[in-house]
């Protein structure tokens, strides 16, 4: 797992290193047929309609995506398009059950060593897509599943798109989740086609667009069931060769509000600057300008053009936030065929029915999760009032959903009855998986696992929803430890993307899949750690906060340190993430925490105490360090109010010190790091991988730097190694390097190959 590498670099400088060529590709290499192996593009010869189709079913993959190797392929199938005298028009279409095209193929931005490279990568694709927009003949794309990045510019080069009126259809171009803008003619088809507003909010963002969405705002000319797309395609194709609009029938009337903003937005020059000067201002609320790729997609869109957007795709190529970002990618690629330790060859039970034991914020977010995926679910909890919320809250996240129409009435029907619950065990006996979520008391939950195992009439898994106790001693008294396992969510659940799975040395094999599939099946991202008190999330997040209380006690301001970690990266503060976890628990998960490693870790002693003696919960008690009206932030010229009255409980009160904001953040973000290494040194990590992936979607490490060990890489061992001690000899203890990393010092050693210090 940990590589060596002399003299690597992050992506940003090719200098003194041998830039790998692209291998040339002969005839002899692309004639597939005489090696036996399926072309990647065929053409159907055109029918009595006079269409011919141009099928993509890459061989040998679950979805298409386009790569270089595939443009000769392209390319042959176009020229037989054109050598067949019966062709008046094209549909383009997918032999993949799963989708269209799900993007680029991401190996190959991995290839370019230089800004040009990139450059001429994405000059290749802007050609390839106008060739298609040549065409002799009219060409009509039929999408339906996944029709993202590199696949949508695709579409956009044809004269028309058909989608599929399919829960997985879905329009996007995701690039700038990975540092990058749509390189292959996005920028420059997309506002032609849906108008500037709408095509930055798609490409800033990266969101998915559903194919009504998307017919109404003219990404798609037609919708139609799945069952008839290729037919509707052709028909849209003869449509568009006699001369007709590819839709049959009138045209979609627009409102008069969207004609006039079209007017005043989109059809001239001083509406443009204003769109783009107020799409500026978002990004910077937002990213506080530490991701480029956004500021340079507005940078494009304001008249970049094709040649622009390639020097700009090749630029960010290059970026150390793009190569964080792909590194993330490939994290959560590799890790979705990771299902656990002594997992190989182990298959996951059926889970067919779910008990959730605790009913507050997080059992109904769990529940509500899980019906939404079809697997029914019964709710267990003190009092019916409780219970009652629960299903309010399922009522409301359901609710949102149906209003953006992702499932009609009967859908949300559907889910809803998939929640029942009561005050006893009636209920639980066939519960396949009973996951719990209940106050964070080792007696509480030894309690729980009796109770479930009393009721099981069925080999039933305990999967405890602890943030920091350790599951072995959970599982202490249980008849079945081998069933009993932790399963970590993070609040709120329908949001949070990562689940973190633990294991113990009992745990069966058997019932780590099965959690890992059930958490999958609720679309999590899954992580399997080993078993500790806090496991890995916890544990690196605690030292994290413990510094901004120990910059709290020196006299920095709230806001002041805040501000230090969200210009690191991080999406919000540690005062911030206090007040909206509680107060009252992260003091209870510190107290936990100090009882394992007080002897290693250091950490402030008692400060929030008087707090939770008040009633300073934070948010859900609208009193913390910042100000609430009824669990409303108080904001004031943009900015939340600090509560002042919380000085008069610190050392130093109102007088607070200067900021060094680069040492604040250093300060935090070294503590995280160090703790994360020591986690992958005693084994509770089982790979670097899941730590980076953990950290970032558990915790809210910075994505561009893509997580605490490509942090190491990409400033090397040695580097950290240094700032650690400097800040030992200034902090304390608490900043000694450990062990690996040291070592690692010593040896120019990597976690990931070919992420160099730079």
């Amino acid at each position: 797992m940990v590589k060596k590498d002399a003299h690597g670099s992050d992506g940003n400088k090719a200098e003194g290193r041998k830039v790998a060529k692209r291998p040339e590709i002969d005839q002899g290499q692309l004639d597939l047929a005489a090696r036996n192996e399926p072309s990647p593009v065929r053409y159907e010869k055109a029918g009595l309609d006079g269409v011919g189709i141009v099928w993509i079913d890459v061989p040998g993959k679950k979805v298409n995506t386009l790569s270089v190797q595939l443009m000769p392929a392209f390319e042959r199938a176009f020229d037989e398009m054109r050598a067949d005298t019966d062709c008046r028009a094209v549909v383009i279409a997918s032999g993949k059950e799963a989708g269209f095209i799900a993007g680029a193929d991401i190996d190959d931005l991995g290839e370019a060593r230089s800004a040009e490279e990139g450059a001429a990568l994405s000059r290749q694709g802007q050609q390839s897509m106008q060739r298609i927009a040549d065409a002799p003949v009219p060409t009509v794309a039929a999408i339906h599943g996944d029709c993202l990045g590199g696949g949508l510019e695709l579409a956009l080069a044809c004269t028309a798109r058909v989608a599929a009126n399919d829960p997985k259809t879905k329009l996007a171009l995701p690039e700038v989740m990975l540092g990058l803008l749509p390189g292959a003619g996005g920028t420059q088809r997309l506002p032609q086609l849906v108008g500037l507003a709408n095509a930055l909010d798609m490409m800033l963002t990266g969101r998915n667009i559903r194919p009504h969405k998307a017919q109404k705002m003219g990404l798609v000319d037609e919708v139609v069931p799945r069952s008839q797309l290729i037919e509707a395609a052709r028909a849209a194709a003869v449509r568009l060769s006699q001369g007709k609009p590819a839709r049959a029938g009138k045209p979609p009337k627009k409102k008069m509000p969207d004609e006039v903003q079209s007017l005043l937005l989109e059809r001239n020059a001083l509406g443009r600057k204003l769109v783009l000067h107020e799409a500026r201002k978002k990004v910077m609320k937002q990213s506080k300008g530490v991701y480029p790729a956004p500021l340079r997609i507005l940078d494009v869109a304001d008249g970049g053009g094709y040649d622009g957007e390639a020097r700009a795709f090749g630029e960010l190529l290059m970026s150390k936030e793009s190569a964080g970002l792909r590194h993330l990618f490939h994290c959560i690629t590799a890790l979705k065929k990771d299902n656990g330790p002594h997992t190989e060859g182990v298959a996951a039970v059926p889970v067919n029915r779910a008990g959730m034991l605790g009913a507050g914020l997080m059992g109904a977010g769990i529940a509500t999760v899980l019906a939404d995926k079809g697997v029914p679910v019964r709710l267990k909890d003190r009092d019916h009032e409780s219970i009652t919320k629960a299903l309010d809250y399922a009522r409301k996240v359901y609710g949102k959903a149906r209003k953006r129409k992702q499932y009609s009435q009967a859908g949300f029907d559907e889910r809803l009855a998939r929640i029942s619950g009561g005050t006893d065990m009636a209920g639980f006996g066939r519960a396949d998986i009973v996951i719990e979520a209940v106050f964070e008391s080792l007696d509480l939950k030894r309690k729980m696992i009796a109770d479930v195992e009393a009721a099981a009439k069925v080999p039933t898994i305990f999967a405890t929803n602890t943030s920091s106790l350790p599951i072995a001693e959970i599982a202490r008294d249980a008849a079945h430890p081998e069933r009993v396992i932790g399963m970590h969510f993070f609040s709120p659940v329908e949001k949070m993307p990562l689940v973190e799975v633990i294991v113990t040395d009992q745990t069966a094999p058997w019932v780590t899949a099965t959690t890992v599939a059930v958490a999958r099946k609720m679309g999590k991202h899954v992580i399997v750690v080993g078993d500790c008190a806090g496991f890995y999330t916890t544990r690196v997040l605690t030292p994290y906060m413990s510094e901004a209380i120990f910059l709290l006690l020196e006299g920095y301001a709230i806001e002041d340190i805040d501000e230090a970690a969200i210009r690191i990266g991080f999406p919000v503060g540690p005062v911030t993430l206090m007040d909206e976890v509680g107060i009252d628990v992260g003091a209870k998960v510190m107290e936990v925490m100090e009882k394992y490693y007080g002897g290693r870790m250091e950490f402030p002693d008692g400060t929030t105490k008087p707090f939770i003696e008040e009633g300073r919960l934070g948010r859900k008690a609208s009193k913390g360090f910042y100000l609430y009206e009824n669990g409303k932030s108080t904001i004031e010229r943009g900015k939340k109010l600090v509560d002042e009255t919380i000085y008069d409980h610190l050392p130093n009160g109102k007088h607070t010190r200067k900021p060094n904001l680069g040492e604040m953040g250093e300060r935090m973000v070294l503590a995280l790091v160090n703790e994360a290494v020591t986690c992958l040194e005693e084994g509770i990590l089982f790979e670097p991988m899941a730590g980076d992936l953990g950290a970032v979607m558990g915790i809210g490490f910075p994505p561009f730097e893509g997580g605490p060990f490509r942090y190491v890489d990409r400033f090397g061992a040695q580097n950290i190694v240094t700032r650690l001690t400097a800040l030992e000899s200034r902090c304390g203890r608490r900043f000694k390097p450990c062990a690996m990393l040291v070592g690692m010092a010593s040896e120019g050693a990597l976690f990931h190959e070919g992420q160099g210090a730079g």
